[in-house]
């Protein structure tokens, strides 16, 4: 797609718990270290929520030992622009223009988005952007408008439901492949010896009659049974138990 002219768009579609952040990290790694791109490259990535902040640190983590690409925030930017084969990440709602935010706001120090953008094409790099979790923003107007400022070579949505139109490529991840690697699992033993009816997309479990406690006592009890068993069997793992709390919306 670089060696073609003009904007081009690739989509990277892969299932939830795929690893969609290390594979396009990995992907990175290899785009600056290829030969046959003559063009110096420099990279926005951004993310909602606070997610931009969670891709960074794997991210630093995965080039620790190859300085491949170096990881910023938008205050490291201190000679404003973004240096060939550095990441700029950035939270998808503090670049919204509707929003009260100093990064898009024009000042006098010249400070600001559009002009860092500015800065680093005229150094003669181009600049990919990355947006993760693509579903969540990247159809709505000012995202396209943010895009359009940007104007980046090529734009990189990630996400396992992309909304993105007209794609240049696509690369998918199917999930079987998933499942064969061990990302994540076939199939999961919900609630053993409690009645489980599933009615459409909702599970109802006989346990959701019971207390926190009481559900937190079979989970204990069951991690013993666990434990036990890869003791009996020869096998040093100590298994651990996972608590997951509601959203905060909840």
């Amino acid at each position: 797609l670089l060696k073609s002219s003009g904007e081009k768009k690739l989509v990277l579609k892969a299932p939830t718990g795929s690893g969609k952040t290390i594979i396009t990290a990995e992907f990175l790694k290899q785009l600056v270290n290829d030969k046959e791109v003559k063009t110096p490259l420099s990279f926005v990535w951004t993310a909602p929520r606070q997610l931009h902040t969670q891709s960074r640190q794997k991210l630093e983590r995965y080039y620790e030992d190859s300085r491949a690409l170096e990881c910023s925030d938008f205050d490291d930017l201190t000679d404003k622009q973004i240096g060939e084969n550095e990441i700029l990440f950035l939270n998808w709602e503090s670049i919204n223009k509707k929003g009260k935010n100093t990064i898009v706001k024009e000042n006098e120090q010249e400070f600001y988005l559009s002009k860092i953008i500015e800065n680093t094409k005229e150094e003669g790099r181009d600049i990919v952007l990355i947006i993760d979790e693509s579903h969540h923003h990247a159809t709505s107007e000012i995202s396209k408008d943010l895009i359009t400022d940007i104007a980046p070579r090529l734009t990189i949505e990630v996400s396992a439901t992309p909304k993105m139109n007209n794609p240049d490529e696509i690369v998918s991840v199917s999930l079987e492949d998933v499942k064969l690697e061990g990302m994540i699992k076939k199939s999961v033993i919900l609630n053993p010896d409690f009645k489980n009816v599933l009615e459409k997309e909702n599970l109802k479990t006989a346990l959701a009659k019971g207390t926190d406690a009481m559900v937190l006592k079979l989970a204990l009890k069951k991690r013993d049974e666990l434990a036990a068993a890869y003791k009996a069997a020869g096998i040093n793992i100590n298994p651990l138990l996972l608590i997951q709390l509601p959203d905060r919306k909840t």
